[in-house]
């Protein structure tokens, strides 16, 4: 978690250097976390809600496209859920670093793609009725996407996105099964944008 940190304030700058609008984002972020991932089910929904905390900075390359650069550190607690599962709470810390496309150089109302790498870190354990038990780890390296729209007016912005957690890795044991896989979860965000240095 510390080299997380560490990462995420020395990168920064870069993302709030670049472009003509640098912006502060706060995005409180939902994920449901489903009452299915039991054994016998693919396990999806392990990524519940949290908060993506995001510099970014964005310039114009034409009438009203944009191009730019984003960083940021995003929380998600982590829990599977099932039948007979006893299941204790984990975290999912990430920093996603990233590139932007989008449209949306003045006031009124914005797209955003957002592409790039996510360093990420969190696990979760469970146990179960048959005498397994089972692990949920965060790849360490993993891309990262998201796609928004929202409406910006002077320094202030709002929009909604989709978002791709980062990838994560789940090991399971038991007297009669073992195996291991991959999956992604996806979460849905709001964007509360601030920008610190506008001028009229």
């Amino acid at each position: 978690m510390k080299k997380l940190f560490l990462m995420f304030m020395l990168l920064t700058p870069l993302a709030m250097a670049y472009g003509e609008r640098e912006e502060i984002v706060v995005s409180p972020i939902y994920g449901k976390q489903k009452n299915n991932n039991d054994k016998n089910s693919p396990v999806k929904g392990v990524t519940g809600s949290g908060v993506k905390i995001s510099f970014e900075g964005k310039a114009g390359i034409d009438d009203n496209a944009i191009m730019g650069l984003g960083m940021g550190v995003m929380y998600n607690s982590l829990k599977v859920k099932g039948k007979d599962i006893n299941n204790n709470s984990g975290n999912l810390f990430s920093v996603p670093i990233y590139f932007m496309v989008g449209t949306g150089t003045d006031n009124g109302i914005y797209t955003k793609f957002s592409f790039g790498l996510s360093v990420a870190n969190g696990s979760v354990k469970w146990t179960d009725k048959n005498g397994g038990s089972g692990k949920i780890k965060a790849m360490p390296l993993n891309g990262y996407g998201a796609i928004g729209i929202g409406v910006q007016k002077n320094k202030f912005s709002f929009g909604i996105n989709g978002i791709v957690t980062p990838r994560l890795k789940r090991q399971y044991s038991s007297p009669t099964k073992r195996y291991n896989d991959k999956f992604s979860d996806s979460v849905v965000s709001l964007e509360f944008g601030y920008q610190p240095n506008y001028k009229d």
